[in-house]
């Protein structure tokens, strides 16, 4: 039996961005239309991923949409697929990615500056700050000008503020929310010349979560 590709979604009250997140796993689905498609929430949204895992009688791969190996990714998804009651394996997140900066890119391109804030979500996991850093240093061979991976919190606009030059804020979260309006304040805030939308139902980013599918399915 092929297993189910399981789509592990955060999860937001944003009606925009609980929208991106079902127009991204559609497009995974008519990437592979003979496969089983579905998603679990691990916040906010139902169904929850363990209620998803629990219903389901065959085999599932689970796929992490999520860009950075923060609290979910290291502890929550782990956990929620041990525990279900079949067989159940876990694919790799996101990010870091080179599909990822092609997308980045993309989104910056319309924009004139000097230098570039790449800025995630907030994550206690060090894992998660790594993985940021990473995709700031594949970003920065891809544009040829600095790039400084930082965090949405509550100093993101006085850190933005003393970048040098334009600067340009590359949205490194998957669709709209708390985040991604906290983050357009602060850029606002501290005077930069473009913020980019969220990497979103991209058909790169549906493409990619297809792809973790496979390399998990082929291991053994």
């Amino acid at each position: 039996m092929t297993a189910a590709l399981i789509a592990a979604v955060h999860g937001t009250r944003s009606a925009a961005g609980a929208a991106t997140s079902a127009a991204l796993v559609s497009l995974v689905q008519s990437l592979r239309p003979g496969l089983e498609v579905d998603v679990g929430y691990l916040d906010v949204q139902q169904p929850r991923l363990s209620s998803v895992l629990a219903a389901r009688t065959g085999p599932a791969i689970v796929v992490p949409v999520l860009l950075s190996g923060g609290y979910h990714v290291v502890d929550d998804i782990p956990a929620t697929a041990a525990s279900a009651s079949r067989a159940v394996r876990v694919a790799r997140h996101l990010g870091p990615d080179p599909v990822i900066t092609r997308v980045l890119v993309e989104r910056l391109s319309p924009y004139v500056a000097d230098t570039i804030a790449l800025v995630g979500s907030p994550s206690t996991r060090p894992s998660a700050g790594r993985d940021l850093a990473d995709a700031a240093a594949l970003l920065a061979d891809a544009v040829d000008r600095p790039v400084h991976p930082l965090t949405v919190d509550a100093s993101l606009a006085s850190a933005l503020a003393i970048l040098p030059g334009r600067v340009a804020v590359a949205s490194y979260l998957l669709g709209e929310g708390f985040f991604h309006d906290t983050l357009r304040a602060s850029a606002a805030q501290a005077g930069a010349v473009a913020v980019t939308d969220p990497l979103g139902a991209h058909p790169a980013i549906a493409a990619l979560i297809a792809q973790r599918y496979d390399e998990a399915r082929s291991l053994n």
